[in-house]
């Protein structure tokens, strides 16, 4: 079949020296393809460029090596050799058609037709192929959804969903960047195909969903979340319910204020909450050992100590010494308060940034958020705090008589009187703390 073909020479502007290079050695039988024509068309910036070539692995291999560029066979079954030029990756895959799918496998089959290995792409914007003198080959009308905001399935959104079933969030994570609204044929193959996310590995998924939540368009962000919660596909790979409303305030907190939540803390505002079990739903977004012990300082703080493994909250600290505890909340005429003393007493025992991270989260749970007059003063407090030195170590405690779990809790009395006096105190002063109490 042969494409609709556009020529844009401006964009051949845009290639890299690198890229170049590339083009210069493979001639006219390598093209870029994929998300980076989609980008370049769109006039974003293009961190990763991809290739696709009529050459075999090996052959790609001998011609890299015969420029002397570094060839690492990252993918040769799937026919993915990766350049190193200039310090930079690029990848360099065989043209193929993909035989025997089963929505998480593929047997490969090489191919020498650009149509073929277009056909067996996900959406129509990122079938295109790109090549060196800016002539693009579009074979499905991704130039024309691009134009219209469209992001639809190549055929059919079924067929192509049973390939590989990670198309579902990918349809979604692309229609939150690319669409103005979600495609009604793909949205509805995806809810028909739910339920097989339960067959994917957890560490797609979380690359996925991670994606999507760094999506830029916010209000895009929030609609496809709605969508994705109202039509059940967040049930077949979560077992906590998405608090939307909660990373809706998050967002309209990062507007008003002028910072940028971290990716943690939009996975906390948007999963934590008091019913979830922290152990299963780490293991859905697999989470390492720090996000684990970051998850679980936020929801003790929100909803109490918990015990996990058999280890009580007060006795779990992270690497960097940070204890787990519940904070003292102050009750105010609205409920539940997080002020200037309770940040305080925080900060003397975690770092600023996870602080910082947890009155955030408090703000984004409370649905009168607005009406926090100290929010914004709190914020900045915290964002420009610098914790002095402690003025006591355990050596000082026990020359007082404190020994064993009385040491522990000496230093920790003493820490949240220092607390409580704006960090100002001495040594001196602290010592008498101590002997007074």
């Amino acid at each position: 079949m042969n494409p609709k073909t556009f020529s844009h020479p401006e964009l051949v502007k845009k290639f890299s020296p690198e890229v170049k290079t590339l083009f210069q050695i493979f001639g006219e039988e390598i093209h870029i393809v994929g998300g980076a024509v989609r980008d370049l068309l769109l006039k974003k910036e293009v961190h990763d460029f991809d290739f696709c070539t009529k050459y075999l692995p090996d052959e790609i291999v001998k011609i890299l090596n015969k420029n002397k560029i570094k060839a690492i066979p990252t993918g040769v079954k799937f026919g993915t050799i990766t350049a190193v030029v200039g310090g930079k990756n690029f990848e360099i895959t065989t043209l193929r058609k993909d035989d025997k799918t089963d929505g998480r496998h593929c047997e490969p089959e090489f191919v020498s037709d650009y149509f073929l290995d277009a056909q067996r792409r996900d959406f129509t914007i990122n079938a295109l192929c790109l090549d060196s003198a800016g002539l693009v080959s579009d074979y499905f009308d991704g130039i024309s959804d691009i134009q219209k905001q469209k992001v639809r399935f190549i055929g059919e959104a079924k067929t192509r969903i049973e390939e590989d079933y990670l198309r579902i969030l990918r349809f979604f994570r692309f229609s939150c960047q690319y669409a103005a609204e979600l495609d009604v044929q793909g949205l509805a193959a995806c809810v028909l195909e739910r339920e097989n996310l339960k067959k994917l590995s957890k560490e797609r998924v979380r690359a996925e969903v991670l994606k999507m939540l760094l999506s830029a368009k916010k209000e895009n962000l929030i609609a496809v979340l709605k969508v994705f919660k109202e039509q059940k596909i967040a049930d077949s790979i979560f077992s906590s319910k998405l608090d939307i409303e909660a990373l809706e305030r998050l967002f309209k907190l990062e507007k008003e204020f002028e910072f940028l939540a971290t990716q943690n803390l939009k996975i906390a505002t948007l999963f934590l909450q008091k019913e979830i079990d922290l152990k299963i739903f780490a293991q859905e977004i697999c989470a390492t050992n720090l996000e684990k012990k970051y998850f679980l300082y936020l929801l003790n703080a929100l909803t109490g100590p918990r015990h996990e493994d058999g280890v009580t909250p007060r006795e779990r600290r992270d690497e960097t010494q940070t204890r787990v505890c519940h904070p003292v909340f102050t009750t105010g005429s609205s409920g539940l308060e997080l002020r200037m003393e309770d940040l305080k007493q925080l900060l003397a025992f975690a770092d600023k940034n996870l602080v910082l991270d947890l009155y955030l989260l408090f703000l984004a749970k409370n649905s009168d958020f607005q009406k926090n007059s100290d929010a914004k003063k709190n914020i900045q407090f915290l964002q420009n705090f610098s914790l002095p030195n402690f003025p006591i170590g355990g050596e000082d405690v026990i020359n007082l008589g404190f020994t064993g779990q009385a040491a522990g809790n000496a230093i920790e009395m003493a820490k949240k009187f220092w607390a409580a006096n704006d960090f100002k105190l001495q040594k001196t002063d602290l010592i008498k703390f101590l002997k007074t109490h």
